[in-house]
């Protein structure tokens, strides 16, 4: 094992102990560079280090393993922005749980409380769902696809002509349905990365599949009390809370990128040519950047996925008013799309949207 060091060596050299780089190992994102086969004993190379130095910093900044692996896969900048800016929204929305925590406790109470473990520490709340899809008064097919259940919610909108947009986003929603199973927030990402795939596989196997595509924002619930929502594309995902609408995702559009470099305004990016030419798709490559958040759920929020066709329609003014006066989902999916059709709008209309309990 010539110019090969132990995994001791190499853990004091690192500053990793041997049973993370043991679990980096397992995770795919740092493995020895050759393994004794008599032994099973692991070396390690000295141009390891900066990725072992790399690797550890991202775990301190809280990225999962297989994000990681992406990253050291692509060695981009622009995935390192997509996780802060994730933790600037999860940031956000812990300090708004923590600041309405703080309003229901009684003023001057300093009683430290046990917790009932026979009902959990984190209480799960019960969500309402429902959705719908309308191909329009234009189009002559519906290329949108949508998931509605308590587990899983999805908008996915097809591209690539007819027929081939409706495969793509159908592919989307079942491989989203197969692989995500609310056990951990990277199973999404996962398995908008397995449609990804699907999509790629499937029409470059088929001439008259070729260049088809779709954009998907999808919501998993994790242990019945956090949403964890990936998006490509420029479906979107909306928070009602308190009142207050907030747009959980970022379009994935040439317009949006002008917005966040500074040389469009928001008012300007919903009228240019390019406000729906997207730079970012599940299908029209082998490898794609999932954006991933995670939120938080509070007993009264109200949820919102819908595609192009609803929000370039409808303001969110109306989409918030919708939400907030509606008494069950199905009257504000039923209200939002109508409103889109009604409008004048060209193009499918879908949305799913969920009632927290």
């Amino acid at each position: 094992m010539s110019g090969l060091m132990s995994i001791g060596e190499f853990s004091a050299l690192s500053g990793l102990s041997p049973k993370r780089l043991r679990d980096y190992a397992v995770g795919g994102v740092l493995m020895p560079a050759a393994v004794d086969p008599d032994t099973a004993y692991r070396y390690y190379s000295a141009k390891q280090l900066p990725d072992a130095e790399l690797i550890d910093t991202l775990r301190q900044a809280g990225m999962p393993l297989s994000e990681i692996k992406q990253t050291l896969r692509n060695r981009s900048s622009q995935r390192l922005d997509e996780w802060a800016q994730y933790v600037r929204v999860d940031a956000e929305l812990r300090h708004d749980a923590l600041a309405r925590a703080r309003k229901l406790l009684p003023a001057g109470d300093t009683e430290v409380r046990g917790v009932d473990e026979s009902k959990g520490a984190n209480m799960a709340l019960q969500l309402h769902v429902a959705g719908r899809t309308e191909t329009g008064p234009v189009r002559e097919n519906n290329e949108d696809a949508i998931v509605a259940t308590e587990q899983l919610m999805a908008v996915a909108d097809g591209m690539g002509g007819h027929e081939a947009g409706e495969i793509a986003s159908a592919l989307a929603s079942a491989a989203a349905v197969a692989v995500f199973t609310g056990k951990s927030p990277d199973e999404l990402g996962a398995a908008l990365r397995a449609a990804n795939w699907a999509i790629w596989e499937r029409a470059s196997s088929n001439a008259n599949l070729q260049g088809m595509g779709t954009t998907m924002c999808a919501a998993g619930v994790l242990d019945g009390a956090t949403l964890v929502i990936g998006n490509v594309g420029d479906s979107r995902a909306y928070l009602l809370r308190d009142g207050a609408l907030r747009t959980l995702t970022t379009d994935h559009t040439v317009a949006a990128e002008l917005v966040r470099q500074g040389k469009l305004t928001s008012d300007e990016a919903a009228a240019h040519p390019h406000r729906r030419l997207l730079t970012r798709a599940l299908g029209v490559g082998t490898n794609v950047t999932v954006d991933v958040t995670c939120v938080p759920l509070l007993h009264g929020d109200r949820v919102l996925l819908c595609s192009d066709g609803v929000f370039t329609n409808v303001p969110d003014d109306d989409i918030a008013a919708v939400l907030g006066g509606s008494e069950t989902p199905q009257m504000a999916v039923n209200a939002v799309v109508d409103r889109a059709i009604t409008s004048g709008g060209d193009d499918n209309a879908s949305a799913v949207a969920a009632f927290v309990g």
